[in-house]
Order: C-alpha cells, then sequence, then structure tokens
C-alpha cells in the first residue's frame, strides 16, 4: 500500500523545565502500527520510497529522526512488546509503501491526522482500525479518483462536508459497506463537479431522512450532468414525495436544470 504525503509535520517548541520538559517538535504522530498478528516478537517494519517522493523529507519512528535523501534510504526497525504501537510522522514529500516482515506481521493500525495526506483511490483499504472519527484535519490534497477510499469504515471524518471534491470525477464505491451510523447528511455540503460520477453502493447504508436532507443541499451550487444512475444508495431507494417533498422537488430540479441523471437510484412513490 502507497501512501502519499503532503505538507510538513511542525509542532510546538515549548520551554517547560522539569519533568514536564518542553513542548513536542512535532504534531501528533500521523500513523501508529500495531502488531499483526499477535504471535511472536520481535516483528519487523520497513518503510521504502518511491521515486515520486519530493527528496530530501523526514521521518521520524517515536523520537528519533530519520532524513530521507533517495529512494536508497529504508527506514526500518522491529517492535519488542507485544501490543505496543510503533508510532511514526512523516513530513513533507514522502510516498512511501509499508512492508511487513514475517508474513505481513506489521500494519498501519490507525490514522490520527489527515492534513498531510493526499486522498485518493483506495487509501485506506488496507488500514486495520478505519476508525476515523476523531480525526479533524483535512487532506492535503483529494485526488479524481476516490474508488472505494473508505469502504468498511467505522466511523468518518467529523469535518468530512467541508472536503473540497469538485474536482473529483469518479466516487464509485467511495462509502460501501460503510456502518450506518456513520454515515450522515454531512455530504450534502459537497459540491460536485461537471459530469462527476457517483457511483454504484457510493452512500449505500445512507438513511432516507439524510439522503432527502443531501438532495435539498445539492440542488445549489452544483455541476451539471452528475451521474448517479449506478445506484449510489445501495440498490433503487424508494423515498415518499409525501414524506420528502424538499427533497422531490430537489431531485426533479436536479435533473430539469443540471441534467443529473438518475435512472433506477431513487423510487418516489406518494
Amino acid at each position: 500500500m502507497f501512501i502519499a504525503v503532503g505538507n510538513s509535520i511542525n509542532g510546538g517548541t515549548g520551554t517547560g523545565t522539569g519533568t514536564g520538559g518542553g513542548g513536542s517538535n512535532r504534531t501528533a504522530p500521523v500513523f501508529q502500527f500495531l502488531l499483526r498478528p499477535i504471535d511472536r516478537v520481535p516483528k519487523f517494519y520497513q518503510l521504502a520510497f518511491t521515486s515520486q517522493s519530493v527528496f530530501p523529507f523526514s521521518v521520524f519512528i517515536g523520537e528519533t529522526e530519520y532524513v530521507i535523501n533517495s529512494t536508497a534510504d529504508i527506514v526500518s526497525g522491529q517492535t519488542s512488546q507485544l501490543g505496543v504501537p510503533v508510532e511514526a510522522s512523516v513530513s513533507f514529500g514522502a510516498k512511501f509503501e509499508l512492508f511487513g516482515g514475517r508474513g505481513g506481521s506489521v500494519g498501519i493500525n490507525k490514522i490520527f491526522r489527515f492534513d498531510n495526506l493526499i486522498v485518493g483511490l483506495e487509501t485506506f483499504s488496507e488500514i486495520e482500525d478505519k476508525d476515523f472519527s476523531g480525526v479533524t484535519t483535512l487532506p492535503a490534497q483529494i485526488l479524481d479518483d476516490l474508488t472505494n477510499c473508505f469502504s468498511d469504515a467505522t466511523g468518518l471524518p467529523s469535518n468530512i462536508g467541508l472536503w473540497k471534491v469538485d474536482g473529483v470525477t469518479n466516487f464509485s464505491g467511495m462509502f460501501s459497506d460503510v456502518l450506518a451510523t456513520a454515515m450522515s447528511d454531512a455530504f450534502g455540503q459537497w459540491t460536485f463537479g461537471d459530469s462527476a460520477i457517483i457511483g454504484g453502493a457510493t452512500f449505500e447504508n445512507i438513511s432516507d431522512t439524510d439522503l432527502a436532507s443531501c438532495l435539498v443541499q445539492w440542488e445549489a451550487n452544483q455541476g451539471s450532468s452528475v451521474d448517479l444512475t449506478g445506484e449510489p444508495f445501495g440498490g433503487p431507494r424508494t423515498l415518499s414525495e409525501t414524506t420528502y417533498p424538499s427533497a422531490k422537488a430537489a431531485y426533479d430540479n436536479l435533473i430539469t436544470n443540471n441534467s443529473w441523471s438518475f435512472r433506477t437510484s431513487i423510487n418516489w412513490v406518494p
């Protein structure tokens, strides 16, 4: 799995004394590695950096800094205690692959920040702990293809409605199999670009009420010819015009005024 990184990691420069010491020289770690599976120690990990990286940049493993000048520089180490995570921070320009020694025994478990990550196609597909509900930072960049990017997530970023996605061309399956409790009408804040493909199962577990709210919000400031024909709401979704009259009006206006295509994605009944 490759992870691309955007802006640099900077932290406080505190001057406290005594046992508390000064402030950290960087922010909270971006990645936390947990052992997988729990069968023996030590476990080995390795970060290898691709030629697409912008050299030089720094990598912190715990409090140890590694300056990466080329693809020849590899960061490796081992964990020696079961259940004790290895924490890593990566600064501007890095694009790396995480290798797990001894049958893939180490993997990325939890991400604390997005502000130095480039989010795109299947970004989090191999992460074990997919609860992103505590993340409030924004991605450095959002790629044009978000296919399956957050599939199987148990929690989503609390500020995901603020993400700028008008340059995305394909959202297919972005939130497939995401727990219903993690879905909301925050996606209604998104502005889709012209001819964006929302794709199948993208918002499959969103509730009827939240979907109706999204339709009302999407009516404003949207691109044209947005394609929702692939049943992004988990198959043909039946909504009541009586229960959601504003959503039905927004749906009709999106088709008439913005040339949106729904086909059988929503079935309206009295």
